[in-house]
């Protein structure tokens, strides 16, 4: 059961996982908090902003009073405009909250990252996705809970071409996508953040990775 005494935290909830977690946090929780770089408007009266300079967590007196956090933070090389700053956002944000938060006695995360993460390729996207599951394995909460999805389905409030081709283009193939395959297949950003939801509240202690077909598991639960 959902203990609503817990405060939640999201960071990237501007984004398209991020979004579908502010949605559905603040229908189980009386407080949610979201932190970001720029100021979010939110409907909902039980989700408090607060703006933070990622680039200098350590400055940041953020996380005291958390119980859970979620990461969605995430760009692309086009946006980011260097590999350097993708890897900024994509792994030295991630990594260093992570550790904050475990230091202000938190014990149980989710973050989004994705499929074929492997901190050895020599793709940038890829490598830098493992090199964060690999150093996320290393602190000990209570609970790690990493997404591993394929294309992310939903509306994004930015255009990514290159996504929306590849959303096309899996439409199709994703249907044929079965066995070993099937961790690849597509699935909506809504799914992927019921999943966080039931794992970080509800799911086991330990440290987990969940691709297409146990991401879809706990998003029904």
């Amino acid at each position: 059961m959902i203990d609503k005494k817990k405060i939640p935290c999201i960071a990237g909830s501007s984004g398209l996982v991020g979004s579908f977690l502010i949605e559905n946090l603040s229908k189980l929780y009386p407080k949610i908090v979201s932190i970001s770089r720029r100021e979010i408007k939110f409907s909902q009266n039980n989700i408090f902003n607060t703006i933070v300079d990622f680039d200098n967590l350590e400055n940041e007196n953020i996380l005291k009073k958390i119980d859970h956090l979620y990461i969605a933070l995430g760009t692309t090389r086009k946006k980011a405009g260097s590999a350097k700053n993708f890897e900024k956002v994509d792994y030295h944000y991630c990594i260093n909250l992570a550790k904050i938060a475990f230091d202000n006695g938190i014990k149980r995360i989710s973050i989004v990252s994705s499929v074929g993460s492997n901190s050895n390729s020599n793709l940038l996207y890829p490598r830098t996705k493992g090199k964060l599951e690999e150093e996320l394995a290393k602190l000990p909460f209570d609970h790690v809970s990493i997404m591993k999805p394929g294309i992310i389905l939903g509306n994004r409030k930015e255009s990514r071409i290159g996504e929306k081709i590849a959303k096309y283009i899996f439409s199709f193939i994703s249907p044929l996508l079965f066995g070993v395959l099937a961790k690849y297949k597509s699935i909506h950003a809504n799914d992927i953040s019921k999943a966080m939801i039931y794992q970080v509240s509800i799911g086991k202690n330990g440290f987990f990775q969940l691709e297409y077909e146990k991401i879809m598991k706990f998003s029904k639960k």
